[in-house]
């Protein structure tokens, strides 16, 4: 019995192309990338705003300069004379939980906490209970983050924000009272509820991040080739060596048995 490959996203034959069952022209000709975005991640165009939420998300996380560790990734990786691909894809695999990581589990705890009725308290007294960080809130550079304030804005006025957003709005005043220091509402957390609110699936929150920050990736691995010296790597003086002293091979240590 033969096997075959299955999918529900696209189909492909001789001149016709079908995204979830909608012509590619079509799509290209009405429907913006926020829209298709979401017609791929969910399965179904957005019934209101959300393509035009989705997008600005996408915005919103497409760049954030060298103090990022992905761009760094991509600036050591391009130095290389690698191709493009290569270099965008070292910094795709530098996307992990502690860089691009907190919006899964943040969504997964908004979630739960809507679902249970639980307000901000609550979620602190839960948070404390299991020894836990509350993701998604904090972060290194920004006690404001401007990508924060036009993504809640924007939900409010397309009106895309719920309680998912209302509760994480909630947690960051009542942070400084409850966890000894104000914790900002960062932007893995602001889309992190936005991503609930419009129903979207909390396993697929670096899609979120993937794809808005790969146009920032390409344009940091080109402007390396082309702007920049090859071969980008610590200078000897600034790596500071935690090993032994030199020590030599001893008459018994370089003995071949």
């Amino acid at each position: 019995m033969n096997e075959f490959w299955r999918t529900a996203i696209s189909q492909v034959k001789p001149d016709e192309i079908l995204v979830r069952g909608y012509p590619i022209e079509q799509l290209t000709r009405h429907r913006s990338f926020g829209d298709v975005v979401h017609l791929l991640l969910t399965g179904e165009l957005p019934g209101g705003n959300e393509g035009k939420l989705v997008e600005a998300i996408l915005v919103a996380v497409c760049e954030h300069s060298l103090a990022s560790p992905s761009v760094d990734a991509v600036r050591f990786v391009a130095s290389s004379g690698v191709p493009l691909q290569t270099a965008v894809a070292a910094g795709v695999s530098a996307i992990g939980d502690v860089h691009g990581g907190a919006i899964e589990p943040c969504a997964e705890r908004l979630r739960e906490a809507v679902a249970q009725g639980m307000d901000a308290d609550k979620v602190f007294d839960d948070l404390k209970r299991k020894k836990e960080r509350l993701p998604g809130f904090g972060h290194p550079v920004h006690q404001n983050d401007p990508r924060t304030k036009v993504l809640l804005a924007m939900a409010a006025e397309l009106g895309l924000s719920g309680p998912h957003t209302k509760l994480a709005v909630e947690l960051e005043k009542r942070s400084e009272q409850r966890a000894g220091k104000r914790l900002p509402l960062n932007v893995d957390g602001a889309i992190a509820a936005l991503m609930c609110d419009m129903g979207i699936d909390p396993r697929l929150g670096k899609a979120f991040f993937i794809i808005g920050r790969a146009v920032g990736f390409v344009a940091h691995a080109h402007e390396q080739v082309t702007c920049e010296k090859p071969f980008k790597a610590a200078a000897h003086g600034d790596i500071q060596y935690t090993g032994p002293a030199r020590r030599d091979l001893s008459s018994s240590t370089h003995k071949q048995s």
